[in-house]
């Protein structure tokens, strides 16, 4: 783990600057020297909200404990940023360029050649669907999102490879690789825009499995997914004046000569029980009929820790009709308590800054900032423990249900530790003498982290460590946490399943007012 996973994750608390719910109340929750706090295990919904962010290669993920693989299919979930992605998707599913279908058949005839491979699909992805655009020996117009591969392939950082899908936990149930076209062997590249969105894939299948597939394979293969976003993304009078080469020249003879030569071929085979060119055919002479598709039946078993369907819709739309991230947070609050049957819930903002030394040849001298994901010298922080170190912690609750906000006083101290958590705390007071005695606290949003230089530069002397000019740094976080608590201690009032369930909760508000 580096430097900066640790300052996110594990560091000490700051000196708590709040405003707070009220001042001078009673202890809605136990001083620190009464209560126990333990980090609270990864459930399936943040499993699968970390999956769904697009920071990791994906391909060689392992199955999570907190998946039960015996339950059912693992569902490719929606993107973190869906609600914007799928809108840039719509962009693209109707452009005039997929008609130009000579275009891309010049460049799946180009992948067949170097990469010795018959199953390819180029695809756009909506919000329900994987719609393809042009395919080779799948024979499908559009799948489902539940059952597409690409699904997959979208929620990874630059390929997805599968050398045999049928032994990878995500696709071992996956229609299409327990029946035709038999996917075995899978690579898919996302089709990215010029603002790193991605709208669609482009992929490879074959039936039967492969030992490896190298790194340099991979990358030419890449080069054919940015090969297409380019034309999709140049005006559609330059490409077809560019292409015009590829374009063929129609041959009405051949044409009428080749659909004579099919009705002679079905009179002596029967029809073929697979529309395309797919994997497997199968010829049923019965004299008459055409070729029908294959009929998927898409059916999965539910996982018993999956999102309540109905539920997430009631909510959605209760949210999204309060206007507001406020209005949205009490809705949100509102419905926690009841569907969960807690005592009290409240969201919480929270933005905190802590004091840092980096050497002055770590960090830029013209710039006053950085993204903490784009800083290589994470190594070389080090805390400022000096008497002028500056820390903060402020928060906002920006909406509660269940208890009356003015009694409330909470320190921002077991704040700042369940958002330094990765995965949120779990607090319990068994004495029982504060008002709420049991509850969890669990982040469910988190702004980019950055790296602020302060205004002075600190000479050596006056810090203890060191021996060159040092940087003053703040490294400043923020975001929001989702808090419930219950007034007595009650068995498994907070067991997995329920904390997968607030926490699944919460995303909606996090889709519908602060991630799209």
């Amino acid at each position: 783990m580096d430097r900066l996973s640790q300052l996110a994750g594990s560091g000490k608390s700051p000196k708590a600057k709040a405003i707070r719910a009220g001042h001078g109340g009673i202890n809605s929750i136990a001083p620190p020297g009464e209560r126990s706090i333990n980090q609270i295990r990864m459930t399936l919904s943040q499993f699968i909200d970390a999956y769904s962010k697009g920071k990791w290669n994906i391909s060689d993920v392992p199955c999570p404990p907190c998946f039960d693989k015996s339950k059912g299919f693992f569902q490719p979930p929606e993107c973190y940023n869906e609600l914007t992605r799928s809108k840039v998707a719509q962009q693209y599913i109707d452009l005039p360029h997929w008609n130009e279908a000579y275009i891309f058949k010049k460049i799946i005839s180009k992948i067949r050649k170097e990469f010795g491979i018959n199953g390819i699909s180029i695809s756009v992805i909506d919000g329900t669907k994987t719609l393809i655009k042009f395919e080779h020996l799948l024979g499908l117009v559009d799948i489902p999102r539940i059952a597409s591969i690409d699904s997959h392939t979208i929620l990874s950082q630059g390929y997805f490879l599968l050398l045999n899908a049928s032994e990878d936990w995500r696709t071992q149930s996956n229609p299409f690789v327990n029946g035709i076209p038999h996917i075995k062997f899978y690579l898919g590249v996302p089709l990215t825009n010029k603002n790193g969105i991605n709208i669609g894939v482009l992929s490879i299948f074959d039936s039967f499995v492969r030992r490896e597939f190298s790194p340099d394979k991979i990358r030419s293969f890449q080069l054919y997914a940015k090969e297409i976003m380019k034309i999709l993304e140049t005006p559609i009078s330059i490409v077809q004046v560019k292409f015009s080469i590829y374009k063929p020249i129609q041959c009405e003879t051949h044409s009428d000569n080749y659909a004579d030569d099919i009705k002679k071929l079905a009179k002596k085979i029967g029809r073929a029980t697979s529309k395309g060119e797919q994997m497997f055919n199968i010829f049923e002479k019965d004299g008459s009929g055409g070729p029908y598709s294959p009929n998927h039946t898409f059916r999965f078993k539910r996982n018993s820790e999956e999102f309540n369907v109905k539920s997430s819709q009631i909510l959605f739309e209760k949210m999204l009709n309060a206007g507001n991230i406020k209005n949205g947070a009490a809705q949100l609050s509102k419905f926690i308590v009841n569907d969960i049957g807690i005592d009290f819930a409240y969201i919480l903002e929270i933005r905190i800054a802590e004091s840092y030394l980096i050497g002055k040849e770590y960090f830029p001298s013209k710039q006053k900032e950085i993204d903490v994901n784009k800083f290589t010298f994470s190594s070389k922080l080090v805390k400022d423990t000096s008497k002028n170190a500056h820390n903060d912690c402020i928060t906002r609750i920006i909406g509660y249900h269940g208890c009356n906000y003015a009694n409330l006083n909470i320190e921002d101290e077991i704040h700042s530790a369940a958002f330094s958590s990765e995965f949120g705390i779990h607090y319990q007071n068994s004495r029982q003498t504060s008002l709420h005695n049991d509850g969890i606290l669990i982040p469910f949003f988190r702004h980019n982290s950055k790296l602020v230089r302060k205004h002075r530069v600190k000479k050596a002397n006056e810090q203890n460590q060191g021996s060159n000019d040092d940087i003053d740094l703040y490294f400043r976080s923020g975001g929001y946490l989702v808090a419930c608590y219950n007034e007595g201690i009650k068995p498994d009032s907070f067991n997995p399943e329920i904390i997968s369930e607030i926490f699944e909760y919460a995303t909606i508000l996090r889709k519908i007012y602060l991630s799209s």
